[in-house]
């Protein structure tokens, strides 16, 4: 039973029940729309030149916050690495000190993912941030800053899996590890060379990138693969370009490295003189901008031909009116708001802050949109200006529901988000209105012809100023009775 406020009777008849319907409200409501950090995501580039950064085209995003495995999103992803067919992604999660695999249907086609199964590594290291695997998919490495006090096992090492089927990590096995502690106290990212470089054959040649020395570390292997067998040799400095360097690529020939940061939220390259050799590193030529696409950037990685690249990022999500909660008195703050639309009033959101440069702000019937199969939900909503800048702004006025015998609301619930990227936005309810009644002629009928969201004629009084002032009521042949 729908219980309603204190109600202002408008007329009265002496013979003829009157029931009650509100008055929709008519008010503008203004709400600021923000863009803050969480939601970490998978973007996917094309580039129209093999391995040119500059050339690079945003094609798709896709959250992998709370993607099968970890519904509350509880999670810190770092590192990201291919199978050799692009059919299977990989990410650490340093939160949870594990490996997550992923199937692609489509290769390398970040759209086509879904959440497969995980590995933990907790018993190795506590923060793993980077991985990668040797040719054949048989050994995983991965790079972590926790180490394992308890026991004792100091942290910043590389721990070494061999996998009995490739590229499964569910037959991972530790083997060894290789401490790193000298050269890098922050290691984020490993590589392995690709092709060979004099004597030297692939995997006999490893690169790490660390936030701490903000450099790129090179060692070289006596056995590929084989980091019991490493010994440092150089080192280059990308200081100038990023205080806090997160992914690490070569091309396919190892004549340039790729380093991306989280300072700039950029991709920078560097050619080599000598393939795979950082001692011959030269200044950066190129670079590619992530600021309109991702906050804070880490992994990195190439497909296989060096046409698409993939960033792992904490995305961002919508927050409105700086997350304050709908009901003022609780106090609560929150990442996402959940919204309350009242029929009759207009809504205006102010899409001018300069962290939604390059994010729209739409609606829809369907959870996350258009991302989830819905459709974009346009009836009275109007678009003005260019999120980000001065002016922009997004209208929309919730229509007034005609009093009627059913219960019910002029628009359902609806879902805010962004076109683009998924998983940004939140919900939208539009509760009955529970404002100003007033008196609906019933032609002295039990049954009240017209009436607003209510299910019972009693309904009407509950918790009115009738109910409250402890009179006794009846309807006799449509005539409201009222007694002491």
């Amino acid at each position: 039973m729908s219980k309603l406020t204190d109600f202002t009777i408008t007329r009265k008849e002496k013979d003829e029940f009157y029931g009650f319907h509100r008055i929709p409200p008519s008010q503008t409501i203004y709400r600021k729309v923000t863009k803050v950090a969480g939601n970490e995501s998978v973007f996917e580039y094309n580039l129209g030149v093999a391995y040119s950064i500059s050339s690079a085209s945003f094609v798709d995003s896709v959250s992998l916050t709370g993607n099968g495995e970890d519904p509350n999103g509880n999670s810190n992803l770092q590192g990201i690495v291919f199978n050799t067919d692009g059919t299977k992604m990989f990410v650490t999660d340093l939160t949870n000190a594990k490996v997550n695999e992923y199937a692609l249907s489509s290769a390398f086609d970040v759209s086509s993912l879904s959440y497969t199964q995980s590995f933990s590594v907790a018993n190795q290291d506590l923060q793993p941030t980077g991985l990668t695997f040797n040719t054949s998919g048989t050994k995983m490495f991965v790079v972590g800053s926790g180490g394992l006090y308890e026991k004792g096992i100091d942290p910043n090492n590389i721990n070494e899996y061999t996998l009995s089927s490739a590229f499964d990590i569910s037959t991972a096995t530790y083997s060894q590890r290789l401490s790193i502690n000298a050269q890098d106290t922050n290691p984020k990212s490993i590589f392995f060379n690709k092709v060979a470089r004099g004597a030297l054959v692939p995997g006999q040649l490893m690169f790490i990138v660390g936030d701490d020395g903000d450099d790129v570390n090179e060692y070289e292997l006596s056995s590929a693969f084989d980091v019991s067998t490493a010994t440092f040799i150089d080192s280059y400095s990308v200081t100038a370009q990023d205080t806090s360097p997160w992914g690490l690529e070569f091309d396919d020939n190892g004549d340039r490295i790729y380093v991306v940061g989280g300072q700039d939220n950029a991709i920078y390259t560097y050619p080599l003189v000598t393939p795979s050799d950082i001692s011959t590193t030269q200044a950066t030529t190129d670079n590619f901008t992530l600021a309109q696409t991702s906050i804070v950037p880490k992994g990195f990685r190439f497909n296989n031909d060096g046409t698409k690249m993939f960033v792992i990022g904490n995305h961002g999500q919508f927050q409105i009116d700086d997350g304050d909660d709908e009901t003022p008195y609780t106090h609560l703050t929150r990442s996402k708001n959940t919204l309350k639309f009242y029929e009759g009033n207009t809504y205006v959101f102010d899409l001018s802050d300069t962290s939604m440069v390059g994010y729209d702000f739409k609606f829809s019937s369907t959870s996350d949109g258009t991302h989830a199969g819905g459709t974009e939900y346009t009836t009275n909503v109007t678009t003005s200006g260019t999120p980000g800048n001065l002016g922009a702004k997004v209208t929309i006025v919730v229509p007034s529901e005609t009093p009627s015998p059913n219960p019910g609301s002029s628009i359902g619930e609806l879902y805010y988000y962004d076109s683009t990227h998924n998983n940004m936005g939140g919900k939208i309810y539009s509760p009955e209105w529970k404002g100003e009644l007033q008196i609906t002629y019933t032609n002295g009928t039990d049954d009240i012809d017209t009436r607003y969201r209510t299910k019972n004629q009693e309904d009407i009084f509950e918790d009115s100023l009738l109910w409250k002032a402890g009179l006794n009521w009846s309807i006799v042949n449509g005539n409201l009775i009222v007694g002491l």
